[in-house]
């Protein structure tokens, strides 16, 4: 019985212990998810004053931000625990990203009236 009452506690320590890296692991892919999107808004507003087409600059952005999607990629990997997981949970990550980084230099090209 004494077993028991010395088990439980050690079971409940665990537990928290696994939550805790658990809530972890989601911060960090918070946080490299709005990397990700910084990296992309930073390099569009660079160009807004540019005569470069939008969709050049779009392409560039997500060039530039390659690591910082590498890193979201590996982040959502720790996080789901397989690759193939974080690619569907990513899959349309970096469309939405150059999607982005259209509309931040299309709103600041052409404010509207």
């Amino acid at each position: 019985m004494k077993i028991y009452w010395i088990a439980i506690p050690l079971l409940f320590l665990a537990t928290a212990a696994q939550a805790q890296v658990g809530a972890d692991r989601q911060t960090a892919q918070e946080e490299a998810y709005d990397t990700y999107f910084r990296c992309v808004r930073v390099y569009a507003t660079r160009y807004i004053k540019s005569e470069a087409l939008v969709a050049d600059v779009a392409d560039a952005a997500m060039s530039a931000c390659q690591d910082r999607y590498q890193d979201l990629m590996n982040t959502t990997t720790q996080l789901v625990g397989n690759a193939a997981g974080a690619q569907a949970l990513l899959k349309d990550t970096r469309e939405t990203a150059r999607s982005f980084a259209v509309r931040t230099l299309l709103e600041a090209r052409f404010p509207p009236r």
